[in-house]
């Protein structure tokens, strides 16, 4: 028998309209889904730069526990120029990371803790302490931060020749202008140049000086210790990593002992005078060296801080500047609203 022949208009398929509408309607999708992924991408990136402060946290308190009291700020070296054979906290809590192999390893007796060596030459992190080139140690590091840990951005001046890590963490050292409004807690130092912006020391980390729990007057809880500094100003990294994250201070002195003619140009520390994530930096803040470099990250409306309970906070960038002074300072003694 034979079969009957079928209509090739009986065969039925797409059009090119039908087909349209579905790439269209599949574009619409994605288009929806993108940004809920980006979001929970980025919510992932916060909570592990949350994770990070939390163990340096711990760590700061272990180390309190071990000695009664917190690192150094920052310190000016007693061999050479006090910038490069001094350190800062970053390198004390080494023991307390996991990083004790690192930490035993260096020199604290004349090794260089910068990557710049002596009269400005690229021969850095010698005398013992090339252990720290090329050194990635992950909690300083946050990871919202998408440039290379080694490699400072262009025209951030870091003078980061030897690759030391650029840390996205920050000691504070004090808020100016003082909330309490007390004279000799901040000075504006620079050997004469004022763009070296005002040292502070009515933080916790602080210069050439070691504070206790005792001295943190205010209560740990309503304290700042250190902020994220993983941000850019514009388009430049200008945070406190000059020479690479592991430098001192160029003086030996307290800030209580120094004048305006100090000079005070410091690694891994800040006074803050600006308000978090600001894209213009003004005076104490367009170089790396400087007293007052800004408190910034890439997270959307604001930065994380660590108190001196140990606890994080997220600050936003539009929070009270003077509450931002308030919190600052261990031992200003003025009443803090919510933050």
């Amino acid at each position: 028998m034979s079969q009957p022949k079928v209509s090739p208009r009986g065969v039925k398929g797409f059009t090119l309209i039908e087909l349209l509408v579905v790439i269209a309607i599949i574009a619409v999708l994605i288009a929806l889904l993108l940004p809920a992924v980006q979001q929970a991408r980025e919510a992932a990136r916060r909570s592990a730069c949350v994770n990070n402060m939390k163990q340096i946290g711990l760590a700061l308190h272990n180390y309190h526990d071990a000695l009664l009291r917190f690192p150094f700020g920052c310190v000016g070296g007693g061999v050479g120029d006090p910038h490069t054979t001094g350190t800062n906290w970053r390198t004390f809590i080494l023991p307390y990371l996991d990083q004790a192999n690192v930490y035993n390893s260096l020199n604290f007796n004349g090794g260089n803790f910068s990557t710049r060596g002596a009269a400005g030459s690229s021969i850095g992190l010698t005398g013992g302490n090339q252990v720290l080139t090329s050194v990635i140690v992950p909690v300083y590091r946050c990871p919202s931060n998408p440039n290379d840990p080694l490699v400072p951005s262009a025209g951030s001046a870091m003078q980061n020749s030897g690759f030391g890590q650029m840390i996205h963490y920050v000691g504070i050292a004090g808020a100016t202008p003082d909330p309490a409004g007390r004279a000799g807690v901040c000075v504006t130092a620079g050997g004469g140049y004022a763009y070296n912006g005002t040292a502070c020391a009515n933080g916790v980390m602080t210069i050439n000086e070691c504070k206790s729990i005792a001295q943190i007057i205010d209560g740990t809880s309503n304290t700042l210790i250190l902020a994220e500094q993983s941000g850019m100003v514009g388009v430049i990294d200008i945070s406190a990593n000059y020479n690479g994250g592991w430098s001192g201070n160029y003086v030996k002195i307290p800030v209580s002992q120094m004048s305006t003619s100090s000079y005070p140009y410091q690694t891994g520390i800040t006074s803050i005078a600006y308000s978090p994530n600001l894209k213009t930096a003004g005076t104490g803040a367009t170089g790396a060296y400087q007293s007052n470099t800004i408190l910034n990250s890439f997270h959307a409306g604001g930065i994380h801080g660590l108190l001196a309970d140990g606890s994080v906070r997220f600050l936003s960038e539009n929070m009270d500047f003077t509450l931002l002074t308030k919190i600052a300072s261990r031992d200003d003694r003025q009443v803090t609203s919510e933050f």
